[in-house]
């Protein structure tokens, strides 16, 4: 080989290393290219693992190579040892000579006679050795220097050890990051385990003093009283610390379910306000709430969140303070504000507001005793309903929340379900269906009317969504067998309803993700071709179904 046409593939071999992560082929591709490049009889590349500091062939080519699985030289040891500690290249002449050759005479293997001559250069990126490249040949009196020394063999060498490290690096995060996943998901479920196990003497506590204040068991003194509530509002307040724990496991483990559906704040919120009146009464409430459209939520867990903010500012005001609650629509989105006029926060303590048990200074007298997740509670949900949380705060003015969620709108639900849906059915390994019923003309159908009865048929796990073109679309994760289950109940229904069908019929396919489609306009373009395929048929066998 021409020393120009050498030049040539070296640079494009440099070229190739670009953005490989994939270590097991890179090596041997830039294996063989060594082999090729430097006239070489055998080429081998050892990879330093850094926990155990030991250098192992990943990959060997050459005439007679022999299974290399099991040849290790510890840093130091050996004369690849050597190479990859002193960070220098080694050259030998006569491999027989020289003794650094292996690592010791007592594991010392007959010696490789067919090998003259050897040489091992160092694979290093940024001060830190990688490995070594092993290079020998059958001829007597080689020489590897002039080829190894020159500029682009030694910028291919450097390239090479820099896409190693940074591949074992990508590989070290991605092990890591299993064994974080492990560790939490093992965590969430002892927590949610013991839990549930303190919850239910807790909630046993709570009735019996409960009916113990009622008089059930006869008239009570002041002091039996008063011993009564206290154990009444402690075992409450644990309660909620485990109600909180429990909410945080499932957020923790990407369990928490949303049933989310088009709802109005300004209902949530009046609906807080009076329920938490007597601890606000004392404080002088300014209410501005404007009339908003709705937005896409969770009641339940949205209302967790209005009321968490307001008892959050009940608990840093004193009695002769003030609170403030707005409510506002700002472009595509609803802002809910709560502010307060309690002793506000030093930045340096904003920073931990979200952190799990963290709490501010509470004013003396302080009537609500706080948890430490609240907050952490709060911001996870509003991040689930793809909505953000802000704080503004300054000490001795006050606190102000906030919370900003999306408003509704057919589109938005439609990929918002879509999207964690297609995470459920990732983590449980099944599929999600994607059904779209549509009409072939302009003749009016009632698709709330078509929701509402679908929606009583399907699971509590499935989701009924207006198509933002008009129709329906059903999302569900399932098996082969749940899907065909679903269809023949859909057929049911609609035999039993044949009004939902209008004269020019409908249509009605469906896609499964990832197996025939991988994202939700994908999904949405076959279900509409089969459902135009299919509808004259379909809408046959749905009447004959109903005579």
């Amino acid at each position: 080989m021409t020393a120009a046409r050498r030049r040539e593939l070296l640079s494009q071999w440099i070229d190739k290393l670009e953005g490989r992560l994939n270590l097991d082929p890179l090596i041997q591709e830039a294996c063989g290219a060594l082999l090729r490049l430097s006239g070489a009889d055998r080429c081998s590349i050892m990879v330093l693992d850094s926990s155990t500091e030991e250098l192992s062939v990943r990959w060997a080519e050459g005439i007679r190579v022999k299974p290399f699985g099991k040849v290790k030289f510890k840093l130091g040891e050996g004369m690849c040892g050597w190479v990859a500690q002193a960070q220098k290249p080694l050259y030998s002449f006569d491999v027989t000579k020289e003794n650094r050759f292996l690592p010791s005479a007592a594991s010392r293997p007959r010696p490789l006679k067919p090998v003259r001559a050897f040489c091992c250069l160092p694979l290093t990126s940024e001060g830190r050795a990688i490995g070594v490249v092993n290079l020998s040949t059958f001829k007597p009196k080689s020489r590897f220097s002039s080829y190894v020394k020159q500029r682009l063999t030694q910028e291919f060498l450097r390239r090479l050890a820099k896409v190693i490290a940074q591949a074992a690096l990508l590989r070290e995060t991605e092990a890591a990051s299993e064994r974080f996943r492990r560790l939490l998901k093992s965590t969430s479920e002892t927590v949610a385990q013991v839990s549930h196990e303190v919850r239910t003497p807790l909630t046993l506590i709570t009735e019996g003093a409960q009916q113990l204040l009622d008089g059930i068991q006869g008239p009570l003194d002041p002091r039996q009283k008063e011993s009564l509530e206290r154990i009444k509002a402690q075992t409450g307040r644990m309660l909620r610390l485990v109600n909180e724990l429990l909410d945080l496991s499932r957020i923790e483990a990407g369990r928490l379910s949303l049933y989310r559906k088009p709802l109005g704040m300004g209902e949530l919120v009046q609906e807080a306000i009076h329920r938490y009146e007597p601890l606000i009464a004392p404080r002088k409430l300014t209410l501005q709430l404007d009339s908003v459209p709705p937005v896409y939520g969770d009641r339940s867990r949205l209302t967790q969140v209005v009321e968490n903010l307001i008892t959050n500012a009940v608990k840093f005001t004193s009695p002769s303070g003030a609170l403030g609650i707005s409510l506002k629509a700002k472009d595509r989105w609803a802002e809910l504000g709560v502010s307060d006029t309690g002793a506000g926060m030093p930045k340096r303590e904003q920073g931990r507001l979200f952190e799990k048990f963290f709490q501010g200074k509470m004013p003396a007298g302080s009537v609500v005793k706080g948890t430490g997740l609240g907050l952490t509670i709060v911001k996870e949900i509003v991040q689930l309903h793809a909505g953000t949380i802000r704080v503004r705060s300054r000490a001795g003015e006050g606190t102000t929340f906030t919370v900003s969620l999306p408003l509704y709108s057919p589109a938005f639900a439609l990929t918002e379900e879509f999207g964690a849906m297609r995470r459920q059915s990732a983590r449980e390994g099944t599929a999600l269906c994607c059904q779209l019923f549509t009409a072939h003309s302009r003749t009016p159908v009632s698709w709330r009317e078509a929701a509402a009865l679908f929606s009583r048929h399907v699971s509590r796990e499935d989701r009924v969504l207006d198509h933002p073109e008009g129709g329906l679309v059903i999302l569900s994760v399932s098996d082969p067998a749940g899907f065909e289950a679903m269809r023949k109940r859909l057929e049911g229904v609609l035999s039993a309803h044949p009004e939902m069908i209008p004269p020019s019929g409908i249509g009605w396919g469906w896609a499964l993700v990832p197996q025939e489609a991988a994202d939700l306009a994908e999904a949405l373009r076959l279900a509409r071709e089969r459902g135009q395929a299919r509808s004259e048929n379909l809408v046959k066998s749905i009447r004959a179904l109903g005579d």
